[in-house]
């Protein structure tokens, strides 16, 4: 076996190990005829020479499977655990954590995919002065899902980069999605925009609302549209809406994959308790925020799908934006 793995390692140990085993094979023998011979019952000596001969052909033939299962069944397990090593690298480039503060927004943000390779995204977009943060969720998992995330991400940047509004940028997205997924997928959507002014411009597709923690009342709102996923009927038609905001506010946005968290009474996490949690500790730094939110949802049940949680806090002062 050490020949065999070091011929298809194409090492230069093959003739060495030929000789290792040819000088064992006749210490064996020279050892068998230099010992004092020993009076053994005929029976015992054919039943010995029997399983001696047994043990070598059995050996013979579990050497040749194990050969044949590794240059099968073991290649293939071993390419698919490479192919998942290189997913779950891709998907640490194209998600990485977000930990983002500028003169007017601190951002903190986190994905956890379900599997090596996800489909959701968190991302945030400076460009022309301006701010673009946005969560999107792809439907399904694996590669597939995770190449249209990242599809999904070229897509929106390029939209930012050229300046165009949440609703050019969705319309955009939409009218690119269908030719690159696979039938029945599509992408929901989150998206903040800030331009300089005292108004955030908001934009949702199929995605869980986002929430509104307001510091001077203390209430929480949740800004939601009824709006189609992206790329699941071309040609959809999208709109913005805009909210006001106040130096110490702080917006959440999260996937699906929180909010339907369920425990053994198939209770879901839900909204509810998101604006809670978000209510009682507005004030804590957005990692810890982050982190009490994430001990919640593992406590109350398992993950069963991916997990993004997206957080920004407006800066006091706001130093505005030039657009």
């Amino acid at each position: 076996m050490a020949a065999r793995a070091a011929a298809i390692k194409k090492v230069r140990l093959v003739p060495i190990l030929f000789l290792l085993v040819v000088l064992t094979a006749w210490l064996g023998y020279w050892a068998s005829h230099v010992s004092p011979p020993l009076a053994v019952p005929v029976a015992i000596h054919r039943r010995v020479l029997f399983d001696a001969i047994g043990i070598l052909v059995g050996t013979g033939f579990g050497a040749r499977f194990l050969l044949i299962f590794a240059g099968t069944e073991g290649v293939a397990s071993v390419r698919m655990q490479t192919e998942l090593s290189l997913a779950h690298g891709i998907q640490t480039t194209l998600v990485p954590t977000i930990s983002f503060q500028n003169a007017s927004f601190e951002l903190y943000g986190k994905s956890i995919p379900s599997t090596e390779m996800g489909g959701d995204l968190i991302d945030v977009i400076e460009s022309g002065g301006g701010l673009v943060a946005y969560v999107a969720d792809v439907s399904g998992h694996g590669l597939p899902a995770g190449q249209l995330m990242g599809m999904l991400k070229t897509a929106m940047r390029l939209a930012v980069q050229f300046r165009q509004r949440p609703v050019a940028a969705l319309e955009s997205v939409d009218r690119v999605l269908p030719d690159l997924k696979e039938p029945g997928m599509y992408a929901t959507l989150a998206l903040l925009r800030f331009d300089g002014s005292r108004e955030a411009e908001y934009a949702l597709a199929g995605h869980p609302p986002i929430l509104h923690h307001r510091h001077g009342s203390g209430d929480t709102a949740r800004l939601s549209m009824e709006q189609l996923p992206l790329g699941l009927i071309p040609g959809g038609s999208y709109a913005s809406k805009r909210v006001s905001f106040s130096p110490r506010d702080l917006f959440l946005m999260v996937t699906d994959g929180i909010t339907e968290v369920a425990n053994a009474r198939d209770e879901e996490f839900g909204l509810t308790r998101l604006q809670e949690l978000l209510a009682h500790n507005a004030t804590r730094g957005l990692p810890e925020i982050w982190d009490l939110i994430m001990r919640e949802v593992r406590r109350h049940g398992p993950q069963q799908d991916d997990q993004s949680l997206l957080l920004l806090r407006v800066l006091d002062p706001v130093i505005p934006l030039v657009t």
